[in-house]
């Protein structure tokens, strides 16, 4: 393959939502150094996991709106495009992205199953649609030329989980299990519209929830890890990661609560295959933290949540903030 510029894509957002899992949006198509896992922290809820109260389903609408103005490089530095080009002019980037994403994860719940502990079953599916506009351009003193000035929409890639556990004890919740994504949004090799992540994803994760004040305080820790195929029509297989999350929720009434959270990501596996170029030795990074308010409009019924997020400490990765309006409505079956 030639090392042209056709194989930078310098623009992918990635969204997971919860272990809902991830949308992203790609341009300069072809694999690049700027490859992220599927899984993003900070995007669930603090208590999306605790042990749920009843059987039945769970319908959770996930709206989030992202806005990206920087892109870093493997020290975390801005990227330049004189570390891959040093014939440019021009070498610097300036980057104005923007994109949302919807997401309804319909998520059922099983009875406490008795030879398991009185652990509940938990298993969902979602479907999601993404839209974004983009450009990036780079610039000198004497001269300005956009390299990306696009937009696109579409459905995006689906996101499974057959098997979740949560077990109840006295002051403590454990969930278990396992969801992968599937590539089911459009990704094509050489396009500069994807909106798939190309590959399919695996993920194995657990949460731990610690409580205090009769359940009103929450103690969230959630670690993540996850495993890729290869892209699609490339011989490039994305390096495993590994995420960490943590969070407090607190209620100040029967309805009403605030959230903080955070939560971090790491490459730990090397980029693998004959289409990677780049030193595999670089990995990615980044760390998120946000707050939220929520408040349940109908008790135990209808929920919403408000949420900011800003991303800090990012390698090879876009530096972004974003709003989040998360709706849950429960049906249950007793």
């Amino acid at each position: 393959m030639p090392q042209s510029s056709n194989k930078y894509r310098f623009f992918k957002i990635y969204l997971s939502i919860a272990v809902i899992g991830s949308c992203s949006l790609d341009l300069f198509g072809q694999v690049s150094p700027f490859q992220s896992g599927a899984y993003l922290p900070g995007i669930i809820g603090v208590r999306d996991y605790s042990y749920p109260e009843f059987k039945g389903i769970t319908l959770v609408d996930y709206n989030l709106g992202i806005n990206a103005n920087e892109l870093t490089d493997q020290n975390g530095d801005p990227l330049s495009l004189d570390q891959n080009f040093p014939g440019l002019d021009s070498p610097n980037l300036e980057v104005a992205a923007s994109g949302y994403i919807n997401s309804l994860m319909m998520s059922y719940t099983s009875e406490p199953i008795k030879f398991l502990g009185n652990a509940r079953y938990m298993g969902w599916i979602n479907p999601s649609f993404v839209t974004v506009n983009v450009r990036v351009k780079n610039f000198s003193a004497t001269n300005s030329d956009i390299l990306i000035q696009a937009g696109d929409s579409g459905f995006g890639d689906l996101n499974i989980a057959p098997l979740y556990l949560s077990w109840r004890l006295e002051k403590f919740d454990i969930t278990a299990g396992y969801l992968f994504t599937v590539p089911t949004g459009r990704y094509e090799a050489e396009a500069d519209d994807n909106i798939g992540v190309g590959f399919w994803s695996h993920s194995f994760q657990a949460v731990a929830y610690y409580y205090l004040a009769d359940k009103a305080t929450a103690f969230m820790l959630s670690p993540t890890y996850e495993i890729h195929g290869k892209i699609k029509d490339s011989d490039a297989k994305p390096g495993s990661r590994f995420a960490l999350e943590y969070g407090i929720s607190q209620y100040f009434s029967e309805r009403f609560e605030v959230t903080v959270q955070g939560g971090h990501a790491w490459q730990i596996g090397d980029d693998t295959g004959d289409d990677i170029y780049w030193d595999a030795s670089y990995k990615d990074q980044l760390s998120t933290v946000g707050i939220g308010l929520g408040y349940w409009l109908v008790s135990n019924r209808f929920y919403g949540n408000l949420k900011g997020s800003t991303t800090y400490l990012t390698k090879q990765h876009f530096n972004a903030n974003a709003i989040q309006l998360q709706l849950i409505y429960t049906i249950p079956f007793n």
